[in-house]
């Protein structure tokens, strides 16, 4: 970043710009400023510039993109609703332009996080491809961010109960929206490997470690990311074939569904005889129906 002088956008109103009020050059000094409200000043600028054509902050948008993943997390988020704004109107043109996005995805700052995956949940429905080459990117930060299983009690740090009360309760917030954040960022990874399954080939042994995970929402997403590579292509699934029969014992009803599903798009015959006794014992009736129905069709269908 350069250094700093009196920010070329000391007169200008962010909310009510135009591009008529302002050129890149002022703009993009902005944004390299090494002042933190100098650069939020630059991307509220570029985010009332976007929502009205996208044009206008083009030249300075590998600045902003870079900015998402600022250490200075009202830089950061600002810079994301920029993203935010062209993925909506020109997706098009954040090619190339989202390695800022990933880097922020296993941010300690949990709101980074979350509209890095906003982000990316938005885009991988308009242009999968431009999101696809992260895939390994996007599991990385999974694994990364996985919350402890509860909230903290922090009694062995504060005595006070209300005081303990407040701080229990800011964390199950925090918690919540780190949960939400790596839910977005799973089914994102599962878009991918079905609207572009050829890109996530080598990412299936990062996808069974997910198996692990403290949230069935993320192995159930992991499960269901292999079952669209089996779709594509068995043989790169058919190694952790083994792997998906374990899950079939899971405690969590949805991830025994799940890992049902992909078996059967997977066609492993191996898995019949414990789907035969899946589809006598479950406690879930959808889950008796589906391994019974899957058992018959690795039976009849290969």
């Amino acid at each position: 970043m350069t250094s700093d002088s009196p920010s070329p956008l000391d007169e200008i109103t962010p909310a009510s710009v135009t591009s008529n009020d302002v050129d890149e050059t002022s703009v993009r000094t902005a944004l390299s400023s090494l002042n933190p409200t100098v650069r939020q000043r630059g991307v509220e600028v570029c985010e009332t510039l976007a929502t009205v054509d996208v044009n206008a902050v083009r030249p300075v948008l590998d600045d902003v993109a870079a900015l998402a993943a600022d250490d200075n997390v009202a830089v950061s988020l600002r810079a994301f609703a920029v993203l935010d704004a062209v993925a909506e109107r020109e997706p098009s043109a954040l090619d190339g332009k989202l390695v800022g996005t990933v880097s922020a995805l296993d941010s300690e700052i949990v709101d980074a996080q979350l509209a890095g995956a906003t982000l990316l949940g938005t885009l991988v429905v308009k242009r999968p491809d431009l999101v696809a080459p992260y895939a390994r990117q996007l599991i990385e930060a999974i694994r990364a961010t996985e919350p402890e299983p509860e909230v903290r009690d922090f009694g062995d740090v504060v005595d006070d109960e209300v005081t303990r009360r407040t701080l229990q309760e800011h964390e199950a917030a925090e918690r919540g929206r780190r949960i939400f954040g790596r839910r977005t960022l799973i089914n994102v990874v599962v878009a991918i490997t079905e609207q572009e399954p050829s890109s996530s080939f080598d990412v299936v042994d990062n996808l069974v470690v997910l198996f692990e995970d403290v949230d069935p929402s993320v192995v159930g997403g992991a499960i269901d990311a292999l079952g669209e590579l089996a779709a594509a292509n068995p043989s790169v699934v058919a190694p952790v074939g083994d792997r998906l029969r374990d899950c079939l014992d899971h405690d969590h009803r949805v991830v025994r569904a799940r890992s049902v599903r992909a078996l059967g798009r997977l066609g492993d015959d191996a898995a019949v005889e414990k789907l035969r006794a899946l589809a006598e014992t479950d406690d879930d009736e959808n889950v008796r129906t589906i391994a019974a129905e899957t058992a018959d069709f690795l039976v009849n269908g290969l």
